[in-house]
């Protein structure tokens, strides 16, 4: 049975989900916890598989609790079920929450966050990929200048102020950010001098994606992969992740969704950097089977490898403790409808805008993104129609 702690500073919010929560008493061994400091206690004695917790509690609040869980049980679901919506409360708990749930407590939502949580670790325990994974000797490692950024937002003063003077300390990632800014992948009508004006246009959840994905990209060596262009991969990325975020903007899609969109979008082929790299002689067959459209990339490489780059991308963010949101959409942005949300997602968002950009590189232009689109998956959830606008959407990024 699954085990599931509760905490919350409030004793009449614990009382609250202990009388919604207790249909569940046939599927869950629930605790509950007036503070994170009792919580870990009990964890340190025994695992627990689930931990929801309040985000403004005093001593330690929920970021700083879930952090410590992250250190003593890795493998622990981490929610934060919080009524403070706000981005810095946001910002703080997505380093270190799988989930990020609004109040009041809702015991359906809940149920499916963890079962989503799940169905995602059931995907990356596939022996084929840990095998495969296992034998890669180099994988990429979380820059230090995002773990810089991630630490100053998990401030309870962090401030975007705070987060431009970390970027501004690299001059190559400074370089990078203003030329990035500038492109028409953005579209501003001003021209961007500093990066604390980059960062208060953008906002800090992009920056800190571009962040990311760019010196994640700088990591790889042109010249161990063999029948690739980083600079084409990355342009891909790029115009992947602006279509994405127009996609999950214009679908009404909240801000965490959209900013996870883009995130995933950005990385969404970082798994194709690692097996190329690692395994330049079995990527090599990968590529001669796709030759002349004889067979998609990820069926290639499940012929190959047994597993395919978006799983292995998903699981090389999923070690270094990026949200379940980003995650997910990494790893099903070739099969959306083996996802188990419904609704419009993050994974939604990469999927068609993937298909969409792949489509415009090809010599058949628009026609290839028809075949490429899960059309089952869209029929499911109701986006077929969106289907047209959404292809404009994307023919301007």
């Amino acid at each position: 049975m699954r085990r599931v702690f509760f905490v919350d500073d409030a004793p009449e919010i614990l009382k609250h989900l202990q009388r919604t929560l207790a249909p569940m008493q046939s599927e869950w061994t629930m605790e509950f916890f007036s503070s994170g400091k009792s919580a870990l206690a009990a964890m340190s004695e025994a695992s627990c598989d689930v931990v929801v917790s309040d985000m403004t509690m005093p001593g330690m609040d929920g970021a700083q609790f879930l952090t410590e869980v992250r250190k003593l049980s890795p493998h622990t679901i981490r929610i934060i079920l919080s009524g403070d919506q706000s981005p810095v409360n946001y910002l703080r708990s997505a380093s270190v929450a799988h989930r990020f749930l609004k109040k009041p407590v809702d015991v359906e939502v809940v149920k499916a966050s963890i079962a989503q949580a799940e169905a995602l670790r059931v995907v990356l325990a596939n022996p084929a990929l840990r095998t495969l994974v296992s034998e890669i000797k180099s994988l990429p490692s979380l820059p230090s200048i995002y773990q810089d950024l991630m630490q100053e937002m998990q401030s309870p003063q962090a401030s975007l102020k705070k987060a431009s003077r970390i970027v501004a300390k690299d001059l190559g990632m400074v370089t990078k950010i203003l030329q990035l800014v500038n492109s028409a992948f953005f579209g501003l009508r001003t021209h961007v001098s500093d990066p604390e004006q980059a960062v208060a246009l953008l906002g800090f959840e992009t920056i800190k994606s571009l962040v990311l994905s760019s010196q994640v990209f700088a990591q790889f060596d042109q010249a161990r992969l063999p029948g690739f262009s980083l600079e084409a991969l990355w342009r891909h990325a790029m115009l992947t992740a602006a279509c994405a975020r127009r996609i999950a903007t214009e679908s009404g899609a909240s801000q965490p969704v959209s900013d996870e969109a883009f995130t995933a979008a950005l990385l969404h082929d970082v798994g194709v950097l690692v097996l190329a790299a690692n395994k330049p002689n079995e990527y090599a067959r990968v590529l001669e089977l796709m030759r002349g459209g004889q067979m998609p990339d990820w069926a290639a490489e499940r012929d190959i490898f047994g597993a395919d780059h978006a799983h292995v991308g998903a699981y090389l963010l999923g070690i270094w403790g990026l949200g379940d949101g980003i995650v997910e959409a990494v790893a099903f942005h070739q099969h959306p409808g083996d996802y188990k949300a419904s609704g419009f997602q993050a994974v939604t968002a990469v999927h068609v805008a993937n298909a969409f950009v792949e489509a415009q590189a090809s010599a058949d232009g628009g026609t290839r993104d028809v075949l490429s689109l899960d059309q089952t998956y869209l029929s499911r959830e109701n986006l077929l129609a969106s289907i047209p606008h959404w292809r404009e959407l994307c023919a301007a990024a």
